[in-house]
């Protein structure tokens, strides 16, 4: 399984009360995917509220989104348990559900746990229970160091001789470190550049195999043209639109991670597809915190700089 092109990683729609809205689910995952160059899309990862939903709720999930993805299109599915066997179940039920492929959030990310995924040896077994007792295809989550959960490059090389370690969603915070982890696995598994932020774009032009990010599902279509240029060598194209369209819009859902905001990032991109009226509600649940008027206010600012929201509409704020 070779994964190219953009992955955008979607949100999980909720109606007023909390509780998961269906049908703009279906219309997200469908608008999402809809576009040329996009792989398929991500359900069930930190931008779909993974940690606020209950396994039977993220099967659910799957099983929604399988139904509403265009022909072609492929589903990765995120799972996340405090023990191995929780991880497996929840891998099961995904696949069960219609999941193409799991992108695996760490197991190690708890306290006592996370110098552990430094481990080699016990990385690989971890991954190596999940390859032969799911039997599916793997996306490792690799989160940026500051973390203090992170895979170093030759535990990940370490893990591509596991036949269904396919791909690395690689969040690793700058250039750099992501350069690092290109060089050692792009012979091997597909490397998926993942920063919204300005970064993003040197993580492409270092090399990349295609980008699983949240912030994609704001206008696809422009950032699956500016992926697959920046991809293709376009540097003058991808840089262009980058500037003026990818960065304001980071800035002001990202807050280009800013990290003394307590505004999640998920709960502006879930107001900025209501500003749209791509989604009913905007609500989150707690304990992420909504974006404050004067945000709401920025991000619609942005939305109509950029041309997602038409100079002639107001949009909804």
């Amino acid at each position: 399984m070779k994964i190219n092109g953009l992955i955008p990683a979607t949100v999980t729609p909720f109606d007023e009360k909390g509780s998961i809205h269906d049908r703009d689910l279906e219309r997200h995952v469908f608008k999402s995917a809809d576009v040329k160059g996009i792989y398929g899309v991500a359900v069930n990862g930190h931008a779909g509220e993974i940690l606020s939903l209950s396994s039977k709720e993220r099967t659910h999930v799957v099983s929604v989104a399988k139904k509403a993805l265009p022909p072609g299109k492929k589903l990765i599915a995120g799972i996340d348990g405090r023990t191995v066997d929780d991880l497996i179940q929840e891998g099961k039920d995904a696949t069960k559900s219609g999941a193409d492929a799991l992108l695996v959030l760490p197991l190690f990310d708890a306290r006592p746990y996370r110098k552990l995924a430094q481990n080699s040896q016990l990385v690989h077994a971890l991954f190596k229970r999940l390859n032969d007792e799911i039997g599916t295809p793997m996306v490792i989550f690799l989160y940026p160091d500051k973390e203090g959960c992170t895979y170093p490059d030759s535990v990940l090389k370490s893990l591509t001789d596991i036949p269904n370690v396919v791909a690395v969603k690689a969040g690793a915070g700058n250039v750099t470190r992501y350069s690092g982890v290109w060089e050692e696995l792009k012979d091997s598994i597909s490397v998926l550049a993942a920063n919204d932020s300005p970064e993003l774009l040197g993580m492409l032009l270092r090399g990349a195999h295609g980008s699983l990010i949240g912030i994609s599902v704001l206008g696809p279509e422009i950032w699956s043209k500016m992926v697959s240029d920046a991809l293709a060598g376009r540097v003058k194209e991808a840089s262009e639109v980058f500037n003026n369209f990818c960065v304001p819009l980071a800035k002001v859902i990202f807050e280009n991670q800013n990290p003394t905001s307590f505004i999640s990032p998920f709960a502006a991109t879930k107001e900025a597809l209501y500003q749209l009226g791509e989604i009913s509600s905007p609500y989150v649940r707690f304990p992420s915190l909504p974006p404050d008027e004067k945000r709401k206010a920025e991000i619609s600012e942005v939305l109509h700089r950029i041309g997602l929201i038409s100079p002639n509409v107001k949009g909804r704020v």
